[in-house]
């Protein structure tokens, strides 16, 4: 089989290496179709994430198709699916509190356990989701992305009077805002890229700001996307008193914390971090409705082969989703 092998960070090639055995009585052999790059793969590639092992196969979002499974599962050969890439214990106090997110026995395919960045894997079938058939493939390979804005939207209690502010247009700051406008939210979305501010608008009726021009106004929930320090600070202060602030971004810099300011004017800050199984589902159903905006996120679909350009791409900042086609591996 075909697979992206990460020796060391910025050490990505293209290597054939042995067929894959046949799965255990809990496993599924899936063939990858689509696999979408995220922030995550390129802060493994660039050695910036302190749990990542290496040498390893990067990714983690993938759709694929079932070839064989092991005679536990429920699942069968020619089911279309979705990789589930983080796993849980499913016995600790969190699991069963159904905070599957947080548990402390998580592994996640791609940074400390092996990812889908290649023709085929085998994985437990606990983590792996079937989708419908009628679902278009487009769409599907976006179900693990828009499971983590799914679980942090519910969060929010966004109905169509609710004023959303999201900070950072990638591609979980684009989602969050195809599905807070499908919810009714008025929505402002803010970006120092004007491309990204572009692609907010193909949603609908967003509007779209520049950071320095937001800069006074208040929201009742503000979605901060972008994972950076000045971002995560201007997203505080949007905030308006009785608001919601809701941390979808990630950054190890230190950030002030206006505590006068979240006190005094009863601020709620909600940290979110992937998904559970239920999103994963939730996920499906809005993607399954045609009525649901997603051609907006995602830039491209490349042959796994030019996954050099893809990373380059997807490094520059000036792509949402970048999707590697494994069909033809």
């Amino acid at each position: 089989m075909q697979e992206l092998y990460l020796e060391k960070p910025g050490e990505l090639t293209l290597r054939v290496s042995s067929p894959l055995p046949a799965p255990q009585s809990n496993e599924v052999k899936i063939k990858i179709l689509y696999a979408g790059l995220c922030g995550s793969d390129l802060r493994v590639y660039k050695g910036s994430i302190a749990y990542a092992k290496y040498p390893s196969r990067p990714g983690h979002e993938a759709l694929g198709v079932v070839v064989a499974a092991g005679s536990a599962s429920s699942l069968k050969a020619g089911d279309k699916v979705v990789i589930f890439p983080n796993t849980f214990c499913g016995q600790c106090k969190l699991c069963r509190q159904g905070q599957t997110n947080i548990c402390r026995e998580k592994k996640s395919f791609g940074i400390n356990a092996p990812g889908v960045f290649g023709s085929e894997v085998i994985a437990d079938a606990k983590f792996v989701v079937k989708i419908p058939q009628y679902l278009p493939d487009e769409k599907a390979v976006l179900v693990e992305p828009f499971a983590v804005t799914v679980h942090a939207l519910k969060k929010a209690a966004i109905t169509p009077e609710t004023t959303v502010a999201v900070v950072g247009c990638g591609t979980e700051g684009l989602l969050a805002i195809a599905l807070a406008n499908y919810l009714g939210g008025k929505i402002t979305a803010v970006d120092i890229n004007p491309a990204k501010l572009q692609m907010a608008r193909s949603f609908g009726d967003i509007r779209t700001l520049l950071p320095q021009d937001v800069e006074g106004e208040a929201f009742d929930v503000v979605i901060e996307a972008a994972g950076v320090k000045l971002s995560i600070e201007q997203a505080m202060r949007l905030v308006r008193p009785g608001g919601r602030l809701i941390v979808i971004g990630i950054t190890g810099e230190q950030v002030d914390f206006p505590v006068i300011h979240v006190v005094r004017n009863e601020i709620t800050i909600f940290g979110t971090i992937i998904y559970t199984i239920e999103d994963f589902k939730d996920a499906i159903t809005y993607l399954s409705d045609p009525a649901f905006p997603a051609d907006g996120v995602l830039s491209k679909i490349v042959p796994y082969t030019e996954f050099s350009q893809a990373y380059a791409d997807a490094l520059s900042g000036n792509y949402a989703k970048i999707v590697l086609d494994f069909r033809g591996a």
